[in-house]
């Protein structure tokens, strides 16, 4: 038999709590500019969203925990992209977005954060050449971070050489603004392994496309990472901070492999070379004396 709403009487608290069940399933990104902005006592970031066009406006809330993970300072007039889902106040009715990820809208938008962030950290020092640390010599402990999908693994594994590598990947997202937990949580995790060396990568994209690599807490993690950090993030044309933070910065994953085992090639390349040298010595020796 089927149970129908049809024929149940709810109270007001019981209603909203059936709506709210299945608004938190309608999660959508959603765009517009920033409007009253108000910080809570307890950090949480309360903020209207207005569409201009219709003249519509949206209560948002953003959590202080996610408020601070993507270092976006939100300002009246910003343009916004957001991903959650609505929710309704039982106390007052009210309806309100309750924000999940916050992304800055807009390439202009974007390369003005781009451009203070830069001038902050470097005036920091976070950038000096000074505080980067070269690869050691004969890595064995490789941290990767990067996705499985795509080819960016299988370029990095057909390049290492076979060399006895001890490779620990943690696979995470590279993408949007969700990449950004999943990269400080890969980073934090190897923090208290046992490495040589860690690497970070992942392909090319447009500049909202590598923004998690961008973000202020995910630079710092990598200034203060205990082990020198190799990076490939983008192409050439590409210049996220994490490049500039980075100890080693190179173009292309495939040269992040032959970069970290460049050392033992070298090596192997010697030994080859003294191997024909003893031969042809003791080669030598037997035709003299043979």
């Amino acid at each position: 038999m089927e149970f129908s709403l049809e024929n149940k009487i709810f109270s007001i608290s019981e209603f909203i709590a059936l709506l709210n069940i299945g608004l938190r399933k309608s999660e959508v990104k959603i765009v517009g500019e920033v409007g009253q902005v108000q910080f809570g006592p307890t950090g949480h970031v309360y903020f209207t969203l207005k569409d201009e066009k219709d003249k519509g406006i949206l209560n948002s809330i953003i959590w202080k925990s996610k408020y601070d993970l993507y270092g976006i300072k939100l300002q009246e007039g910003m343009k916004i992209m957001a991903f959650g889902h609505p929710e309704v106040y039982a106390p007052t009715g009210r309806l309100s977005f309750i924000a999940d990820t916050i992304e800055l809208a807009g390439e202009g938008t974007l390369k003005k954060q781009y451009e203070e962030l830069k001038k902050k950290l470097t005036a920091e020092g976070l950038f000096a050449e000074e505080r980067k640390r070269p690869l050691p010599l004969y890595p064995q402990k490789i941290g990767l971070i990067t996705s499985k999908k795509g080819a960016v693994l299988g370029d990095f594994l057909s390049n290492i050489g076979k060399f006895g590598f001890q490779i620990k990947m943690i696979d995470s997202r590279v993408e949007g603004q969700e990449a950004v937990a999943d990269l400080l949580s890969s980073i934090k995790t190897f923090s208290k392994e046992d490495l040589d060396i860690l690497a970070i990568i992942r392909g090319g994209g447009s500049m909202e496309a590598l923004m998690p690599f961008n973000n202020e807490l995910l630079v710092r993690e990598v200034a203060n990472f205990p082990v020198p950090v190799i990076v490939a993030i983008g192409h050439d044309k590409d210049e996220p901070l994490i490049d500039l933070v980075a100890d080693v910065s190179v173009s292309t994953p495939s040269i992040v492999a032959t970069t970290i085992s460049q050392s033992w090639e070298d090596l192997a390349l010697f030994l080859e070379k003294q191997e024909r040298d003893i031969f042809s010595r003791y080669q030598e020796i037997f035709d003299n004396f043979g």
